[in-house]
């Protein structure tokens, strides 16, 4: 892993992290390139090692990480501010290099409660993992 690269990456994500999504430290961190269509969240990021678990690829839980915000950011979108009240990921592959997709849609909306589903591509088109998630409309005061 080369620190110097890390270090930079951390310096620039507390610099330029603020309130708001796609705006925050991790989404920073991890270099998210987050857009939008109307039914839709795509989130682009390139794979680093220092993201690597001990088997050196892709860490489960950035993927998970990344897959959540995929889904929260469409409820953000669509539906307005929503938290994650479960989330199940089937990881299907492998990966330590390249640039990773995750494509958000809804499944259902509900007045409270909705529910999502994201799939992580490879720059080959091969699944790595997909993630079903029920999100909860936070209630504005």
């Amino acid at each position: 892993m080369n620190k110097e690269i890390v270090n930079e990456k951390f310096k620039n994500a507390i610099d330029s992290c603020e309130s708001g999504y796609g705006k925050y430290f991790l989404s920073k961190l991890f270099d998210l390139d987050i857009s939008y269509t109307e039914d839709t969240c795509t989130v682009e990021f390139d794979v680093e090692d220092f993201m690597y678990n001990p088997m050196e690829v892709l860490h489960g839980g950035v993927i998970a990480f990344v897959l959540d915000v995929s889904m929260g950011h469409l409820c953000k979108k669509v539906i307005g501010a929503a938290v994650t009240v479960e989330m199940k990921v089937q990881y299907m592959k492998a990966v330590k290099t390249g640039k990773l997709t995750c494509t958000a849609e809804f499944l259902k909306k509900g007045r409270n409660i909705s529910f999502l589903e994201t799939k992580m591509i490879d720059g080959d088109g091969n699944i790595v993992a997909l993630a079903t998630g029920t999100f909860a409309k936070v209630k504005q005061q």
